[in-house]
C-alpha cells in the first residue's frame, strides 16, 4: 500500500489501481468471489500493474510490504502466515489484531452492497451476472493515526435516480517510520520539481473541478504541538495529566491543498490498472 503518509487522509497509486479493477462488474463479480474463497488479498489488489514502476518495487515486493506490514505475516515457513500471538501487529504502532481478516471482510461487503447483492455465507452459491441489481462505483480511502485498525462501508443513493455511490474508509493506527506532518502545504521549488507536477496544487487550479478524480484537503497550513503539564487540581480533586494540544500557526488563514500522489493524493484522470 502507500508509502510515506504526511497526510491524515489518503488514497495514492495503489488505492486507484484497486478502484479501476473494480469498475468492471464483471471482474468485480470475480474478486467477490474470489475473496469469499479466501484467495490472497495481495493477489487481488493489482500489485502486478504495468504503470507502478514509480514507486521502484517488484510486484513480490508489493506482496512483501502488504503482508508484513499491513497484516503482520511472517514467511519463516515458506509461506505467508499470520502472528496472532505477536504484537504489534506489522508496523501498526502500539495495535495488535487481524487487519487482513478485517479488510477481507469490508471489501465483500462493499462489493455486495455495490452490486446489490445479499451477504453471502458458507455454502451459498456464486453470484452471476443476472444477480446483480446496480452497479454502484466504488472509492477506497486510508486515514491513519487512529487507535485501531478498522474499515467502514459507507454508500448513498441519489434522490432521484437508482444511481448510487460506495466508499470504502480505512482507519489505521500509525505506522512506524511514517509520521504524520501537520503542515498541509509543500515548498514550490524550481529545483525540486515534483512539487510542480500538475497532480499537485496549493490552491486548486480553477479548471480542477472538471477533473475526471479530485481530492482536496482545508484547513490551516500548519500546527503547533504543545504538551500542557498543570499543578493545578481538577474541580473533582484529580491530578491532572498532561495532554497534548495542537494550535493553528495562523488561524486567520486557511489554504484548500490538493496533495501529489506520492503522498497520498490522486492523479487528475486516475490510475488504470495496466496489464502487464
Amino acid at each position: 500500500m502507500p508509502g510515506p503518509m504526511p497526510y491524515l487522509l489518503d488514497k495514492s497509486a495503489y488505492f486507484e489501481i484497486i478502484e479501476d479493477l473494480l469498475a468492471d462488474p464483471a471482474r468485480r463479480i470475480a474478486i467477490l468471489q474470489q475473496l469469499r474463497t479466501g484467495v490472497a488479498l495481495a493477489d487481488l489488489a493489482g500489485f502486478d500493474s504495468a504503470n507502478l514502476g514509480a514507486d521502484g518495487k517488484t510486484p513480490d515486493k508489493r506482496k512483501e510490504h502488504l503482508y508484513e506490514h499491513w497484516f503482520g505475516m511472517s514467511d519463516a515457513t515458506g509461506s505467508w502466515q499470520k502472528q496472532p500471538g505477536v504484537f504489534p501487529t506489522g508496523f501498526w504502532s502500539s495495535y495488535q489484531g487481524d487487519p487482513e481478516a478485517v479488510l477481507r471482510t469490508a471489501m465483500i461487503r462493499a462489493i455486495e452492497v455495490s452490486l446489490g447483492l445479499p451477504p453471502a455465507f458458507p455454502g451459498d452459491p456464486f453470484a452471476e451476472q443476472t444477480d446483480i441489481e446496480r452497479r454502484w462505483p466504488v472509492d477506497v480511502y486510508w486515514i491513519c493515526q487512529g487507535p485501531w485498525f478498522q474499515c467502514w462501508v459507507l454508500w448513498r443513493q441519489s434522490d432521484t435516480t437508482d444511481e448510487g455511490h460506495v466508499t470504502v474508509l480505512i482507519t489505521t493506527p500509525a505506522a512506524e517510520g511514517f509520521p504524520l506532518e501537520s503542515k498541509i502545504t509543500r515548498p514550490i521549488d524550481p529545483h525540486d520539481p515534483p512539487y510542480q507536477a500538475p497532480e499537485y496544487a496549493i490552491g486548486p487550479l480553477p479548471d480542477a473541478r472538471h477533473n475526471r478524480h479530485g481530492m482536496w484537503v482545508i484547513g490551516h497550513e500548519d500546527h503547533e504541538r504543545r504538551v500542557v503539564c498543570s499543578t493545578e487540581p481538577s474541580i473533582g480533586g484529580d491530578i491532572k495529566w498532561p495532554r497534548v494540544e495542537w494550535r493553528a500557526i495562523d488561524p486567520d488563514v486557511v489554504v484548500c491543498v490538493s496533495p501529489a500522489e506520492w503522498e497520498g493524493g490522486v492523479l487528475h484522470d486516475g490510475r488504470p490498472y495496466v496489464h502487464p
